[in-house]
């Protein structure tokens, strides 16, 4: 007698398991889940009136494209190149600026702001110098 087909052994099937796709399946939502949870941010704050506070910037001239990012780890912020991503500047403190919380476009500038009040600076742009807020 012949054994039904359902119950018959099945050959291993070429990939993936169906535990293994499980598996991934909550890794991958685990992991959109972080990032979703990581990027999240309140409505952008009010650093100065009608400037919104972010923590990624699109900045581009004529011989620059740029993306200026706050890097939260180390609270600095990292220039990278736009078109091709690869990283062209890290400042910090050592460039003047304060341990970096957000960043807003300024004109042809950006405003870095810090944790502690009064530690904005402005960082002219392309040459990427801080410069001291005046405060009148």
């Amino acid at each position: 007698m012949d054994t039904p087909i359902a119950l018959r052994e099945r050959p291993p099937a070429a990939g993936w398991s169906s535990r293994g796709l499980r598996l991934f399946g909550i890794a991958l939502c685990a992991v959109s889940a972080s990032c979703l949870l990581w990027s999240w941010q309140p409505a952008a704050r009010k650093v100065t009136s009608g400037t919104s506070a972010n923590q990624l910037v699109h900045w581009r001239d004529a011989d620059h494209d740029w993306l200026l990012v706050v890097d939260p780890a180390t609270r600095e912020l990292v220039v990278y190149d736009a078109v091709d991503g690869r990283p062209l500047d890290r400042l910090g403190a050592d460039d003047g600026l304060p341990d970096v919380q957000s960043i807003a476009p300024q004109g042809r500038g950006l405003l870095v702001a810090g944790a502690q009040p009064r530690t904005a600076r402005r960082l002219e742009l392309p040459e990427l110098r801080a410069v001291a807020i005046d405060g009148r």
